[in-house]
């Protein structure tokens, strides 16, 4: 990874990879909920490259972006209000109160020239302002965040996003869904129990298969762009997982359904899981068995993540923006 001169990253729906040209690429991670301080890792990952990067994640009706380049402290924003200090979700770090699209606007542009890259003005006016210059035009699309997040990408001069890389494999085939599943999976499972019994919430011994659905996971992925680690193997590693659940679970009676928490009864997500889990793999299966044969690169038909975009008449505006005077540092 260390060879990569940038890195554009957006917290997705799942992990795909796109080669930009130039020796940029888009990868496209997976997330269920605001992660643990993006900004700190964009940072870090700036520092560890000695080039700029670009974050993004996608947090249900709103999106936080990140910027940074090495030796210079990284920048955040929120969409699509710059202002929205209460939008509910918990980012980290939290919205700075105040701050303005103008202000916004201006750090990009200047990250934009740090990292070498010719902006179009009117790409990035357009996909920064959507809901508030163009939200009462009855012709204009309606786009959401993770739709934003991609024009913004076409903004910095890549106007025709390509078809991600596909697959070696289907991490989410029957043989792995139920260990891989986001929220479902026996891998989310495990890493919910370790948390709860590194603070002392529950006392239970953690079953052999536990660790090893969390190594799974980590190594499908890892092999989804041909790794060389042969499929069928890791396919062998999940029935054992699976199976050494079942037996953990056989003669046994479910997790509760609360726990104590720093004094205070909640909801416990490991009866959450065990309750709706396999319904919901079974579910997502499904729709994967739909979508595979059209869609076998990770895309689906009309995804907005791929092509021109929203608003192909501006890919003819490669107009650099003049850096604006009141940017932060």
């Amino acid at each position: 990874m260390t060879s990569l001169p940038h890195l554009a990253s957006i917290g997705f729906q799942h992990r795909r990879l796109r080669e930009l040209g130039d020796g940029w690429q888009i990868l496209e991670t997976a997330g269920v909920d605001d992660p643990p301080n993006m900004e700190a890792a964009v940072g870090a990952a700036a520092e560890w490259w000695k080039a700029p990067v670009f974050g993004a994640y996608v947090a249900d009706g709103c999106a936080q972006i990140h910027g940074a380049v090495a030796n210079v402290a990284p920048w955040s924003g929120h969409l699509p209000d710059a202002t929205d200090v209460d939008c509910g979700m918990l980012h980290r770090p939290r919205v700075s109160a105040g701050d303005t699209l103008e202000g916004l606007e201006a750090r990009i542009v200047n990250w934009g020239a740090a990292a070498g890259l010719t902006l179009s003005a009117a790409r990035l006016r357009r996909a920064l302002r959507y809901r508030h210059a163009w939200q009462d035009d009855g012709d204009g699309p309606y786009i959401f965040q993770f739709e934003q997040i991609f024009e913004l990408v076409r903004a910095f001069g890549f106007p025709v996003l390509p078809t991600p890389r596909p697959y070696a494999f289907d991490p989410d085939d029957e043989h792995f869904a139920e260990v891989t599943s986001g929220l479902w999976g026996l891998a989310a499972q495990a890493r919910s129990a370790a948390r709860y019994r590194a603070q002392g919430v529950q006392s239970d011994v953690a079953g052999d298969w536990e660790a090893e659905a969390i190594a799974l996971e980590l190594d499908v992925y890892a092999a989804l762009y041909g790794d060389g680690r042969p499929v069928a193997e890791l396919a062998a590693r999940a029935e054992w997982i699976k199976s050494a659940y079942r037996a953990a679970r056989e003669g046994t009676p479910p997790p509760p359904r609360e726990l104590i928490v720093r004094g205070m009864p909640v909801t416990n997500p490991q009866r959450i899981m065990y309750d709706l889990g396999p319904s919901m793999v079974a579910d997502q299966l499904a729709f994967a068995r739909e979508q595979r044969d059209a869609t076998p690169n990770g895309s689906y038909p009309g995804d907005p993540a791929n092509g021109p975009g929203i608003w192909p008449a501006a890919l003819s505006d490669i107009s650099p923006v003049i850096k604006a005077t009141n940017a932060e540092d």
